[in-house]
C-alpha cells in the first residue's frame, strides 16, 4: 500500500517502560480511581502515550452509539429451524467464519429484539486474551440474531462509518485499549458494555473516513486473494495425490438413513452405524481399484507407539524450555504448529515416556477428535515426545517414504479410510487394532517421490503466499493507524 512506513513497526520503537513489559511497576495512589486491577494500571503508561497527540481528535465510543446491547441467552440447536445464530466461533481473529451455524425459534418480538442489521458491530465479550474483543461489521441481510456471549454495539450514522470503528479497533491501538479495559483470568478475559463505552476512537471527518476504509478494503481484498491461492495450491495437493494413485475422490454423501446387509455387518465384525456408511464403502470400492499394491499400517510400521500423559503432578512434568511435548493442537496436516507449546523435563523423557521419544522421520499420527492428521518429524524438533492423542509411525520398510506416508494419510482417501474405523461417541477415537488395519497403497519409491516433490512445492509456495498476505496486512493496519494517531 502506498505511503506504508518502512522499518520495524511503531510500537516497538517505544521504550520497555512505555511498552509496559514489566512484571513490578508502581502508581501513584492519587492515580488509581475506579479500577483496582494491575493490568489496568500496566497499560496504562502506553495508552497515553499513543493517544498524547493524535492527528484526529478522539472520542469515547460511547458517545458515538445509540445502541450497546448484549445477545439472546437462549439455547440455539443444530437443526436449521429459525434464525441462524451468530457465537463466539464465528467470530475469528481475521473476520466471519459461518460454516458452522446454529439455530433458534424465537417469538416475534425477541426475533425483533436480537435480529442483527448490515453495519452492526459484534464484539466477542468473553474469551481467550488475544479473541476478546475482537469486532467485526456484520453485512449479511437477514434474519440474523445474536448470542449472549457477543456485544452489539449500533454507531450513529452521521459520526462514524462502521467499518472504520471496525478497522481502528483491530489495530493496535485499539486491541491494546481492549487488552487495557478487559478483565483478566487464567485463560480468559471478559469485557462489558460499559467498559467498551470508554475506548477511544479518533474521529476524522467522514470524507477521510471513506478514504481510509477504501484503502484497507483494498489491502483487504489482496490478503483474501493470496490467501484463496494458497488455499487452492494445498487443495490442489489431495487432487494430484488421487490421480497418480488412480483413485477416486470421495463421494460426498451425508445421508442419515441407509440400509446394510446382515452379511456384511457379520462379515466386518463391527456394528456401529457409522463404519457402515454408503460413502466409506465407496471409497473402500475406489481404493482397491488402484493399481499399485496395497500394505496395512502395521506391516509398514509394526512398532506402533502411542504417548502418555505422566501420572507426576504438573510441577515434576513440565519444563519451561527442553523437551518438546507435542499434543493434537501441535500436529498439523503435513505440518507442525509450535505456537502453543508444551516441554517436559528431561528426567520424564528418559524415564516414564521413554518408549515415545521421537527420531527423525517418525511419523506422528493423531488418533483421537481429529483423527488422521499426519506429520514427519525432521531433526530441528528433537529432542520430542508425543501424549496419548498421538502414536509414533516409525516404518521399518525401506520401500516407503515416511513423507509418502504423511501425504497419503492427510489425503481424502487416507482421512476417509482412517476415520471409518474410529469409536466413541463425544470423543471419537482409533483404537491400536484398527490403527495397525489401515491399508495403504505402496506405488514404486519413484512415483512416491514425485508425490512428495508436488506436495512439498505446493506446501512451500502456500507459506509463501500466506506470510506475504500477513505482512502486507499488518502493515496496511499500521499504516492505517498511523494516519490517525500519527
Amino acid at each position: 500500500m502506498a505511503g506504508v512506513p518502512e522499518g520495524p513497526d511503531p510500537f516497538f520503537r517505544l521504550s520497555p517502560v512505555a511498552r509496559s513489559e514489566a512484571v513490578c511497576f508502581a502508581v501513584k495512589r492519587g492515580e488509581i480511581v475506579g479500577r483496582f486491577d494491575g493490568n489496568f494500571w500496566r497499560l496504562t503508561p502506553l495508552f497515553r502515550q499513543r493517544f498524547s497527540r493524535p492527528i484526529y481528535p478522539a472520542a469515547p465510543l460511547g458517545s458515538v452509539v445509540s445502541l450497546v446491547q448484549y445477545g439472546c441467552s437462549s439455547l440455539a440447536t443444530e437443526a436449521p429451524i429459525g434464525a441462524p445464530m451468530l457465537r463466539m466461533n464465528n467470530l475469528q481473529s481475521d473476520g466471519w467464519d459461518l460454516s458452522e451455524l446454529k439455530y433458534i425459534e424465537l417469538e416475534s418480538d425477541e426475533l425483533e429484539r436480537y435480529r442483527v442489521e448490515p453495519g452492526d458491530l459484534l464484539f466477542n465479550r468473553t474469551n481467550s486474551k488475544e479473541l476478546v474483543g475482537k469486532c467485526e461489521v456484520f453485512s449479511k441481510p437477514g434474519d440474523w440474531v445474536f448470542a449472549s456471549y457477543l456485544i452489539r454495539v449500533r454507531l450513529r450514522s452521521e459520526a462514524v462509518i462502521p467499518q472504520f470503528a471496525s478497522d481502528f479497533l483491530n489495530t493496535r491501538s485499539g486491541r491494546l485499549q481492549i487488552d487495557r479495559l478487559s478483565r483478566q483470568i487464567i485463560g480468559m478475559s471478559n469485557i462489558n458494555a460499559e467498559e467498551l463505552k470508554e475506548i477511544l476512537l479518533p474521529l476524522p471527518p467522514q470524507a477521510r473516513q471513506r478514504e481510509l476504509v477504501a484503502a484497507m478494503d483494498a489491502a483487504r481484498t489482496a490478503r483474501r486473494a493470496k490467501l484463496a491461492e494458497a488455499d487452492a495450491l494445498l487443495a490442489g495437493v489431495d487432487g494430484f495425490l488421487l490421480d497418480t494413485l488412480g483413485l477416486k475422490p470421495p463421494p460426498k454423501d451425508d445421508r442419515k438413513v441407509f440400509a446394510v446387509q446382515r452379511s456384511a455387518v457379520l462379515a466386518q465384525g463391527r456394528h456401529d452405524p457409522g463404519f457402515h456408511h454408503p460413502r466409506y464403502v465407496e471409497v473402500l470400492k475406489a481404493f482397491l481399484a488402484s493399481p499399485f499394491e496395497k500394505r496395512s499400517l502395521g506391516a509398514i510400521s509394526p512398532d506402533i507407539v502411542g504417548g502418555a500423559t505422566p501420572t507426576k503432578g504438573s510441577a515434576e512434568f513440565y519444563a519451561t524450555e527442553g523437551i518438546k511435548f507435542f499434543r493434537i493442537l501441535n500436529i498439523k496436516s503435513n505440518d507442525f504448529d509450535l505456537s502453543d507449546l508444551n516441554y517436559i523435563k528431561e528426567e520424564v523423557h528418559q524415564g516414564e515416556l521413554k518408549r515415545s521419544q521421537l527420531e527423525e522421520n517418525d511419523v506422528l499420527m493423531t488418533i483421537t477428535g481429529r483423527v488422521g492428521n499426519a506429520a514427519v518429524v525432521t531433526a530441528d524438533l528433537l529432542p520430542a515426545n508425543i501424549n496419548q492423542h498421538i502414536v509414533r509411525l516409525r516404518i521399518a520398510v525401506r520401500d516407503v517414504s515416511p513423507q509418502y506416508l504423511a501425504v497419503y494419510l492427510n489425503g481424502s482417501v487416507g482421512l476417509a479410510l482412517s476415520n471409518r474405523g474410529v469409536t466413541g461417541g463425544t470423543r471419537v477415537a482409533l483404537d491400536y487394532g484398527t490403527i495397525k488395519a489401515i491399508q495403504i497403497p505402496v506405488p514404486p519409491p519413484a512415483v512416491q517421490d514425485e508425490i512428495v516433490t508436488e506436495a512439498h512445492r505446493r506446501r512451500q509456495e502456500a507459506r509463501r503466499l500466506r506470510a506475504e498476505a500477513e505482512a502486507e496486512w499488518q502493515a496496511a493496519k499500521r499504516w492505517f493507524e498511523e494516519q490517525l494517531l500519527g
